[in-house]
């Protein structure tokens, strides 16, 4: 059995509670016997005044006869008369019964019998004696029992009672040792058999093999909630999995047509072709640097979160997109604020967002159009007015790879990205495709409800890679 298995664990708990249990229990009756004979020498008074009150035989005139007692108590009376001695008194003080004959009841020194002295001592012949007077609970005539035992016979007897208590809890320790261990390892056996099964299986499950699941039943109820965990890990794994293997798929063949233009133009010589071919090794650059993005955008971990004013990340992208928005005759225009915001985010994720965002508007707005930043102290607005989203794209227009009619060679992955980062910060992204043109929103807060004509991501969207239909 291994230390750290959790049979030996339970085992070695178990073990050590018996044994200071059962050592509280020895040293309390040690100190019981050695230090507090009184207590023991009541006990016993108790005892021997059940045992002769039940074991007395009354005649037809209802005075007592004889006592009926156990043979081994029986003998203690008859041999040790001097030291343990019972006398049957009625209620004038007349002895009915005795065991050693004695013709007077047990009083005080110079004093008349007292059936109300519950307790004293005597000391006949120089022989200490402690006795007790016990009223018998019957009908009738009133009776009672005296128990007399000598001070001699208590000390022998508490030296012997205490070296058989010792042995006895002794004995008892180990018996119960050998017991409790034997019971211990064969519930944990039983116990741990389905944990073993649930472990094997786990071990069999493999990326060729993530529907599989693992069995509750026979399992106890507190491993459940685990493996119920670890399945649903499982499902998450399988989904993520799943998405990875399409797009490394769909990857692939956004990358083959281009590269298979690109050789046929080399293979051919043609000059002509130049300003294409240099037109698609561009392409495939911003895809290469999106595809980038996204991979290190569905990484948390990459993030770092900061203090950071939105409206200083947008004038930096402004700034930056001036010359795309120029050669496309479209003017861009933001908000002022009266004072700064700042949000907890990554600033260079932030910055990939708003570019992203801001590059998909410029490229829809017709020429001699505006495109709107508006930022408020919830989120901010990128609205343009082009021919807007038709309602049959809305949810894919947040897919990997996914293009609109018009999208003149993009790469479709700006929005993936933008979906990535948002969900990474906890923020709602949403689009209004009401016409004219299409307004993008970004609550930072999370806690803004999208019109019914909106679309909005939630974390399904990061599973799945597609929006949800809001809900009104």
């Amino acid at each position: 059995m291994k230390l750290n298995s959790l049979t030996g664990k339970l085992l070695f708990a178990s073990t050590i509670a018996l044994i200071l249990t059962t050592a509280f229990v020895a040293i309390l009756s040690h100190v019981v016997i050695t230090y507090f004979p009184r207590v023991m020498l009541e006990a016993d008074f108790v005892g021997n005044e059940r045992q002769l009150s039940g074991g007395l035989v009354f005649d037809a005139a209802d005075r007592p006869i004889a006592v009926n007692v156990n043979p081994g108590l029986s003998s203690v009376f008859e041999v040790l008369k001097d030291d343990v001695i019972y006398r049957v008194v009625d209620a004038q003080g007349k002895v009915l019964l005795a065991s050693d004959d004695g013709a007077h009841p047990f009083a005080a020194a110079g004093q008349p019998f007292n059936p109300q002295l519950k307790r004293f001592n005597l000391a006949p012949d120089g022989n200490l004696l402690h006795v007790a007077t016990f009223a018998l609970n019957r009908p009738g005539p009133q009776y009672y029992v005296q128990v007399a035992r000598s001070e001699r016979f208590q000390q022998a007897l508490t030296q012997n009672d205490g070296g058989t208590v010792r042995l006895t809890t002794l004995i008892m320790t180990i018996v119960a040792l050998l017991i409790f261990s034997a019971i211990v390892l064969c519930t944990i056996y039983r116990l741990v058999k389905p944990v073993q099964k649930v472990s094997l299986a786990a071990s069999r499950i493999t990326p060729r093999n993530l529907q599989a699941r693992l069995a509750t039943e026979s399992l106890p109820c507190e491993l459940v909630p685990l493996i119920t965990a670890f399945n649903g890990a499982l499902d998450r794994l399988a989904n993520g999995y799943r998405v990875q293997q399409e797009f490394l798929a769909t990857t692939a063949h956004e990358l083959k047509t281009p590269l298979a233009l690109m050789r046929g133009t080399v293979e051919l010589g043609d000059s002509s072709d130049r300003a294409q071919l240099l037109a698609d090794i561009d392409a495939m650059s911003r895809q290469i640097q999106q595809l980038l993005q996204l991979a290190e955008c569905s990484e948390s971990h990459n993030y770092i979160m900061a203090e950071t004013d939105p409206t200083v990340v947008v004038a930096d992208a402004i700034v930056k997109l001036d010359r795309l928005a120029d050669s496309r005759d479209v003017a861009i225009n933001t908000n002022a604020l009266v004072q700064p915001i700042l949000i907890k985010a990554d600033r260079a994720a932030l910055a990939i967002l708003i570019r992203n965002l801001l590059e998909n508007a410029i490229q829809h707005a017709p020429p001699g159009t505006t495109v709107q930043v508006l930022h408020d102290e919830n989120g901010l607005t990128v609205r343009d007015y082009g021919p807007g989203i038709d309602q049959n794209d809305l949810p894919k227009i947040f897919l990997r790879f996914w293009r609109g009619a018009d999208s003149e060679g993009r790469s479709g992955l700006g929005l993936a990205i933008c979906q990535q980062i948002a969900l990474a910060h906890g923020w709602t992204i949403s689009v209004d495709a009401a016409n004219p043109g299409a307004t993008f929103r970004i609550a930072f807060d999370g806690t803004e409800q999208p019109s019914p004509e909106e679309y909005h991501l939630t974390s399904t969207s990061l599973q799945s890679g597609i929006g949800e239909p809001a809900t009104p």
